[in-house]
């Protein structure tokens, strides 16, 4: 290969890198309105993610931190960091009354693929909420390895299949 080869093959990689690195740059969520049930379930998303467990522990309700306590909370959140921190939200649709709400979001989980490039696998995840003192409240926690007190729907605690 000749020196205007070579210069040209760096070029268009430096223009392919460039490229990926703005898109990600602004495919930023923007911020739900504040006070709403979205608001609050991507409150906990960002502080899951960057490893804020209090905070995030705080986003539940009253009842939820009576069966899912903080300990326990800790652990598991600390597993969903890895995947949260790798991942994109977006919120599909919110289901809203005057006491609870349902907000769905689309997580996007995005992974390197070698040798160049990136994978993605995306589902969606429901969230439960609750308004306690004029402020929402996550009900309930949709993934799967929180311990079980701490995703279970709280209409089915202390029910026994009789």
């Amino acid at each position: 290969m000749n020196k205007a080869s070579i210069l040209v093959c760096a070029a268009i990689g430096f223009i392919l890198v460039a490229s990926i690195i703005a898109l990600n740059i602004g495919n930023k969520p923007s911020n739900m309105p504040e006070g709403s049930p979205a608001r609050t379930v991507q409150i906990f998303l960002e502080h899951v993610s960057s490893g804020n467990y209090d905070s995030a522990h705080n986003s539940l309700s009253t009842e939820l931190k009576k069966t899912c306590a903080i300990t326990d909370f800790v652990v598991n959140s600390y597993n969903e960091k890895s995947r949260y921190s790798r991942s994109t939200f977006k919120h599909l649709t919110t289901q809203l009354d005057n006491l609870n709400s349902v907000v769905l979001v689309e997580v996007i989980e995005v992974e390197p693929d070698f040798p160049i490039g990136t994978s993605e696998n995306s589902y969606q995840e429901q969230f439960d909420l609750v308004k306690e003192n004029g402020n929402w409240k996550i009900s309930q926690i949709p993934s799967y390895s929180y311990p079980i007190n701490c995703r279970m729907k709280l209409e089915t605690l202390g029910k026994s299949d009789d």
